[in-house]
Protein backbone atom coordinates (compact mmCIF):
# COMPACT_ATOMS: atom_id res chain seq x y z
CA UNK A 1 0.00 0.00 0.00
CA UNK A 2 1.51 3.41 -0.83
CA UNK A 3 -0.09 5.73 1.83
CA UNK A 4 1.38 8.79 -0.34
CA UNK A 5 -0.68 8.08 -3.49
CA UNK A 6 -4.31 7.71 -0.88
CA UNK A 7 -3.47 10.96 0.51
CA UNK A 8 -2.73 12.42 -3.33
CA UNK A 9 -6.19 11.00 -4.75
CA UNK A 10 -8.03 11.82 -1.22
CA UNK A 11 -6.85 15.68 -1.96
CA UNK A 12 -7.74 15.89 -5.21
CA UNK A 13 -11.12 14.35 -4.53
CA UNK A 14 -11.72 16.36 -1.59
CA UNK A 15 -10.66 19.98 -4.02
CA UNK A 16 -12.20 18.39 -6.81
CA UNK A 17 -8.69 20.25 -8.43
CA UNK A 18 -5.38 19.04 -9.09
CA UNK A 19 -3.52 22.43 -8.80
CA UNK A 20 -5.69 22.61 -5.52
CA UNK A 21 -4.32 19.46 -3.99
CA UNK A 22 -1.00 20.07 -5.48
CA UNK A 23 -0.90 23.68 -3.70
CA UNK A 24 -1.74 22.18 -0.26
CA UNK A 25 0.33 19.29 -0.37
CA UNK A 26 3.30 21.51 -1.97
CA UNK A 27 4.39 19.42 -4.34
CA UNK A 28 4.20 19.69 -8.15
CA UNK A 29 1.12 19.19 -10.27
CA UNK A 30 2.83 16.41 -12.05
CA UNK A 31 3.89 14.55 -9.13
CA UNK A 32 0.54 14.74 -8.13
CA UNK A 33 -1.01 13.40 -11.67
CA UNK A 34 1.66 10.88 -11.87
CA UNK A 35 0.92 9.27 -8.48
CA UNK A 36 -2.79 9.35 -9.50
CA UNK A 37 -2.18 7.38 -12.64
CA UNK A 38 0.27 4.79 -10.78
CA UNK A 39 -2.47 4.54 -8.22
CA UNK A 40 -5.40 4.03 -11.34
CA UNK A 41 -2.84 1.13 -12.98
CA UNK A 42 -2.09 -0.40 -9.06
CA UNK A 43 -5.84 -1.10 -8.67
CA UNK A 44 -7.46 -1.12 -12.61
CA UNK A 45 -10.11 1.27 -12.17
CA UNK A 46 -10.75 4.63 -12.85
CA UNK A 47 -11.30 7.02 -9.92
CA UNK A 48 -11.73 9.87 -11.76
CA UNK A 49 -13.27 11.83 -14.31
CA UNK A 50 -10.98 14.89 -15.51
CA UNK A 51 -11.87 17.34 -18.45
CA UNK A 52 -9.89 20.78 -18.63
CA UNK A 53 -12.88 22.18 -17.09
CA UNK A 54 -13.92 20.02 -14.22
CA UNK A 55 -13.27 16.88 -11.94
CA UNK A 56 -15.62 14.40 -10.77
CA UNK A 57 -15.67 10.82 -9.35
CA UNK A 58 -15.94 7.80 -10.97
CA UNK A 59 -18.58 5.43 -9.00
CA UNK A 60 -15.16 3.02 -7.90
CA UNK A 61 -13.64 6.64 -7.01
CA UNK A 62 -16.57 7.37 -4.90
CA UNK A 63 -16.17 4.66 -2.99
CA UNK A 64 -12.68 4.10 -3.20
CA UNK A 65 -12.45 8.04 -1.44
CA UNK A 66 -14.32 7.30 1.51
CA UNK A 67 -12.05 5.07 2.79
CA UNK A 68 -8.97 6.95 1.63
CA UNK A 69 -10.98 9.85 3.60
CA UNK A 70 -11.12 8.20 6.94
CA UNK A 71 -7.25 6.95 6.71
CA UNK A 72 -6.16 10.28 5.97
CA UNK A 73 -8.18 11.95 8.80
CA UNK A 74 -6.97 9.45 11.56
CA UNK A 75 -3.51 10.35 10.12
CA UNK A 76 -4.18 14.03 10.50
CA UNK A 77 -5.63 13.60 14.39
CA UNK A 78 -2.51 10.99 14.94
CA UNK A 79 0.00 14.17 13.97
CA UNK A 80 -2.13 17.19 15.96
CA UNK A 81 -2.04 14.71 19.06
CA UNK A 82 1.62 13.97 18.39
CA UNK A 83 2.48 17.33 17.94
CA UNK A 84 0.45 18.47 21.01
CA UNK A 85 2.93 15.97 22.81
CA UNK A 86 5.52 18.35 22.21
CA UNK A 87 3.54 21.54 23.45
CA UNK A 88 1.46 20.73 25.85
CA UNK A 89 2.11 18.65 29.11
CA UNK A 90 -0.15 15.49 28.39
CA UNK A 91 -0.34 11.91 28.78
CA UNK A 92 1.40 9.48 30.94
CA UNK A 93 4.49 10.30 32.88
CA UNK A 94 6.17 7.15 33.74
CA UNK A 95 8.90 7.99 36.68
CA UNK A 96 11.17 5.35 38.01
CA UNK A 97 13.20 6.14 41.58
CA UNK A 98 14.45 4.35 44.49
CA UNK A 99 11.78 3.30 47.15
CA UNK A 100 14.00 6.02 49.33
CA UNK A 101 12.67 8.85 47.08
CA UNK A 102 8.61 8.31 47.75
CA UNK A 103 8.63 9.90 50.96
CA UNK A 104 10.78 12.84 49.56
CA UNK A 105 9.57 13.52 46.31
CA UNK A 106 5.88 12.59 46.41
CA UNK A 107 5.14 15.45 49.05
CA UNK A 108 7.52 17.85 47.22
CA UNK A 109 7.83 17.21 43.96
CA UNK A 110 4.64 15.01 42.62
CA UNK A 111 1.69 15.93 44.00
CA UNK A 112 2.46 19.70 43.27
CA UNK A 113 3.23 18.80 39.66
CA UNK A 114 0.25 16.62 38.82
CA UNK A 115 -2.11 19.46 40.93
CA UNK A 116 -0.74 22.37 38.49
CA UNK A 117 -0.67 19.53 35.49
CA UNK A 118 -4.29 17.73 35.13
CA UNK A 119 -3.74 16.23 31.60
CA UNK A 120 -0.67 14.30 33.34
CA UNK A 121 -1.21 10.67 34.72
CA UNK A 122 2.22 9.27 36.44
CA UNK A 123 3.38 5.95 37.01
CA UNK A 124 6.13 5.73 39.91
CA UNK A 125 8.26 2.66 39.37
CA UNK A 126 10.28 1.58 42.49
CA UNK A 127 13.46 0.37 41.49
CA UNK A 128 15.88 -2.30 43.43
CA UNK A 129 17.91 -2.62 40.39
CA UNK A 130 18.59 0.27 37.97
CA UNK A 131 15.78 0.52 35.02
CA UNK A 132 16.41 0.11 31.48
CA UNK A 133 14.41 3.14 30.69
CA UNK A 134 14.18 3.02 26.75
CA UNK A 135 13.51 -0.74 27.06
CA UNK A 136 11.05 -0.35 29.52
CA UNK A 137 9.51 3.19 27.96
CA UNK A 138 10.28 4.97 31.07
CA UNK A 139 10.87 8.75 30.70
CA UNK A 140 12.84 9.91 33.27
CA UNK A 141 14.88 8.21 36.33
CA UNK A 142 15.83 9.66 40.30
CA UNK A 143 18.95 8.26 41.63
CA UNK A 144 21.26 8.79 44.38
CA UNK A 145 24.64 9.16 42.75
CA UNK A 146 27.33 9.45 45.85
CA UNK A 147 29.92 10.55 42.47
CA UNK A 148 28.69 11.57 39.00
CA UNK A 149 27.39 8.83 36.63
CA UNK A 150 29.36 7.35 33.95
CA UNK A 151 28.73 8.16 30.72
CA UNK A 152 26.31 6.53 28.77
CA UNK A 153 23.85 7.55 25.69
CA UNK A 154 21.50 8.49 28.86
CA UNK A 155 21.38 12.35 29.94
CA UNK A 156 22.02 12.83 33.49
CA UNK A 157 21.39 16.10 34.90
CA UNK A 158 22.17 16.72 38.84
CA UNK A 159 19.15 17.94 40.22
CA UNK A 160 20.44 18.54 44.09
CA UNK A 161 23.38 17.96 46.46
CA UNK A 162 22.44 16.16 50.16
CA UNK A 163 25.07 15.26 52.55
CA UNK A 164 25.17 12.12 54.39
CA UNK A 165 25.33 12.03 57.95
CA UNK A 166 25.26 9.39 60.94
CA UNK A 167 21.63 9.19 62.73
CA UNK A 168 20.66 7.15 65.26
CA UNK A 169 16.91 7.09 67.75
CA UNK A 170 17.07 9.15 71.08
CA UNK A 171 16.52 5.26 73.03
CA UNK A 172 19.70 4.06 71.27
CA UNK A 173 21.58 6.79 73.07
CA UNK A 174 19.57 5.97 76.63
CA UNK A 175 20.59 2.51 76.43
CA UNK A 176 24.20 2.51 75.04
CA UNK A 177 25.47 6.32 75.22
CA UNK A 178 26.45 8.59 72.61
CA UNK A 179 29.19 8.38 70.04
CA UNK A 180 31.15 11.65 71.07
CA UNK A 181 34.59 10.89 68.94
CA UNK A 182 34.79 8.78 66.10
CA UNK A 183 37.48 6.46 67.38
CA UNK A 184 34.61 5.19 69.54
CA UNK A 185 32.79 3.84 66.14
CA UNK A 186 33.82 0.67 66.88
CA UNK A 187 32.12 -0.01 69.97
CA UNK A 188 28.47 0.46 68.59
CA UNK A 189 26.19 -1.31 66.57
CA UNK A 190 25.49 0.11 63.30
CA UNK A 191 22.90 -0.56 60.18
CA UNK A 192 24.85 -1.75 56.98
CA UNK A 193 23.27 -1.03 54.12
CA UNK A 194 23.86 -3.14 51.15
CA UNK A 195 22.87 -1.47 47.50
CA UNK A 196 25.88 -2.31 45.50
CA UNK A 197 29.75 -1.58 46.43
CA UNK A 198 29.72 -1.34 50.66
CA UNK A 199 29.51 1.95 51.82
CA UNK A 200 32.64 3.30 53.71
CA UNK A 201 31.89 7.30 54.70
CA UNK A 202 35.45 9.12 54.42
CA UNK A 203 35.15 12.04 56.90
CA UNK A 204 37.21 15.14 57.65
CA UNK A 205 37.73 17.66 60.38
CA UNK A 206 40.13 20.20 59.63
CA UNK A 207 43.67 18.17 58.29
CA UNK A 208 41.95 14.88 60.02
CA UNK A 209 40.07 12.45 58.37
CA UNK A 210 38.82 9.29 59.18
CA UNK A 211 36.98 6.38 56.90
CA UNK A 212 33.89 4.59 58.96
CA UNK A 213 33.52 1.47 57.88
CA UNK A 214 30.00 0.78 57.94
CA UNK A 215 29.70 -2.60 58.58
CA UNK A 216 26.88 -3.94 61.16
CA UNK A 217 24.76 -6.86 62.30
CA UNK A 218 21.77 -5.64 60.72
CA UNK A 219 21.60 -5.20 57.34
CA UNK A 220 19.30 -4.01 54.45
CA UNK A 221 19.00 -2.82 51.03
CA UNK A 222 16.86 -0.16 51.38
CA UNK A 223 17.48 3.23 52.64
CA UNK A 224 13.99 4.05 54.20
CA UNK A 225 14.22 0.54 55.80
CA UNK A 226 17.97 2.25 57.07
CA UNK A 227 16.50 4.89 58.83
CA UNK A 228 13.02 2.77 60.09
CA UNK A 229 15.95 0.57 61.40
CA UNK A 230 17.81 4.16 63.26
CA UNK A 231 14.32 4.86 64.38
CA UNK A 232 13.62 2.02 66.16
CA UNK A 233 16.55 1.72 68.13
CA UNK A 234 18.76 -1.45 66.23
CA UNK A 235 21.87 1.09 65.68
CA UNK A 236 23.36 3.56 64.05
CA UNK A 237 23.15 4.74 60.39
CA UNK A 238 24.48 6.27 57.47
CA UNK A 239 21.37 8.33 55.94
CA UNK A 240 21.26 11.71 54.00
CA UNK A 241 20.21 15.37 55.65
CA UNK A 242 17.28 15.08 53.19
CA UNK A 243 15.74 11.95 54.31
CA UNK A 244 16.38 12.35 58.27
CA UNK A 245 15.59 15.93 58.26
CA UNK A 246 11.96 16.04 59.54
CA UNK A 247 12.41 12.98 61.98
CA UNK A 248 15.81 15.32 63.77
CA UNK A 249 13.15 18.03 64.09
CA UNK A 250 10.39 16.02 65.78
CA UNK A 251 13.53 14.65 67.74
CA UNK A 252 13.04 11.06 66.58
CA UNK A 253 16.96 10.85 65.04
CA UNK A 254 19.53 12.17 66.73
CA UNK A 255 22.99 13.64 64.00
CA UNK A 256 26.49 12.64 65.52
CA UNK A 257 29.48 13.80 65.12
CA UNK A 258 28.24 16.80 63.30
CA UNK A 259 31.49 18.68 63.12
CA UNK A 260 33.05 16.59 60.86
CA UNK A 261 32.32 16.54 57.14
CA UNK A 262 30.38 13.77 55.88
CA UNK A 263 30.33 13.00 51.95
CA UNK A 264 28.11 14.69 50.19
CA UNK A 265 25.46 12.67 47.71
CA UNK A 266 23.86 13.80 44.34
CA UNK A 267 20.16 13.70 43.60
CA UNK A 268 20.15 12.63 39.55
CA UNK A 269 17.60 12.83 36.73
CA UNK A 270 18.67 10.45 34.18
CA UNK A 271 16.37 10.52 30.94
CA UNK A 272 17.04 9.38 26.93
CA UNK A 273 17.45 12.33 24.90
CA UNK A 274 17.33 16.13 25.00
CA UNK A 275 15.87 15.98 21.09
CA UNK A 276 11.91 16.10 21.03
CA UNK A 277 11.08 16.21 24.22
CA UNK A 278 7.74 15.72 25.56
CA UNK A 279 6.70 19.04 27.32
CA UNK A 280 5.15 16.34 30.18
CA UNK A 281 8.37 15.72 30.87
CA UNK A 282 10.15 19.31 30.58
CA UNK A 283 7.54 20.49 32.97
CA UNK A 284 8.74 17.84 35.49
CA UNK A 285 12.04 18.78 34.87
CA UNK A 286 11.15 22.26 35.85
CA UNK A 287 9.60 21.09 39.20
CA UNK A 288 12.98 19.06 40.41
CA UNK A 289 14.59 21.89 39.79
CA UNK A 290 12.75 23.64 42.63
CA UNK A 291 14.22 21.24 45.28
Amino acid sequence: MHLNQLLIFSKIAQHKSFTKAATELQIDKSTVSNNLAKLESRLGVRLLNRSTRSVTLTEAGQGYYQYCQQIVETAEEAEQFTATLGKEAVGLLRVAALNDFSQIFIPKVIQPFMEANPKVDMELILEYRNTDLVKERVDIALRFGIVPLEDSDLISKKILDDELGLYCSPGFIDKYGKLVDVSQINDFDLIELFMGPHIQLPIKKGNASYTIDMKGRFKVNDLLSAKDAALSGLGIAALSKLLSQEAVEKKQLVPLLTDWQFPSVAVYAIYPSRQWMPAKLKVFLLYLEQL
